[in-house]
């Protein structure tokens, strides 16, 4: 049995790079889509907040995230009841800046890397429900980064997690 476990243990921590690695499958739904004018704050580090027993040093929760926040929303759309909310001006849009997001260009890692905070962008953001081949989730690729005002002054840096953790209830 624990030769199964095991092998069990390690399908499930390569499952994510496998899925995140492929285009946007042929089954997803849109639910949304915002298109935004925002400015780039800079990066932060969220930490791991402990979901799985692989937590906190082998799961892979802990991100790198860019923070936006939106200046104007130029256009947003949502066909269905469900979908995000449209951001709303003074809203931050959180974008994980490692990971491969199915149906996101690689250009949009290129584009984040070299941005400094400050600077003002366009950016539109769609959100999916997405059948990933027996798994159902939510994906939500960027699929427009385009600089639209280089600063002149950078901004200083973000605090390195503004989030405090909630303290688990016993």
């Amino acid at each position: 049995m624990i030769g199964r476990f095991s092998l069990l243990l390690a399908a499930l921590t390569v499952f994510p790079q496998t899925v995140f690695s492929a285009p946007l499958p042929p089954k997803a739904e849109l639910l949304a889509s915002n298109s935004v004018t925002a400015q780039f704050l800079g990066t932060r580090r969220l930490p791991c907040m402990g979901r799985t027993a692989l937590c906190p040093n082998r799961c892979g929760h802990a991100a790198a995230v860019a923070v936006f926040r939106v200046i104007a929303n130029e256009a947003y759309a949502k066909p269905g009841k469900y979908g995000d909310d449209k951001a709303e001006p003074g809203s931050e849009i959180l974008i994980d800046a490692a990971a491969d997001v199915p149906g996101q260009d690689a250009a949009v890692q290129e584009t984040l890397a070299d941005l400094t905070p400050g600077d003002t962008v366009r950016l539109t953001q769609k959100h999916y429900y997405a059948d990933m081949g027996g798994v159902h989730m939510p994906v939500r690729p960027i699929t427009e980064l385009k600089v639209m005002k280089k600063t002149d002054k950078p901004l200083p840096p973000q605090p390195e997690n503004p989030y405090p953790l909630m303290p688990c209830g016993r």
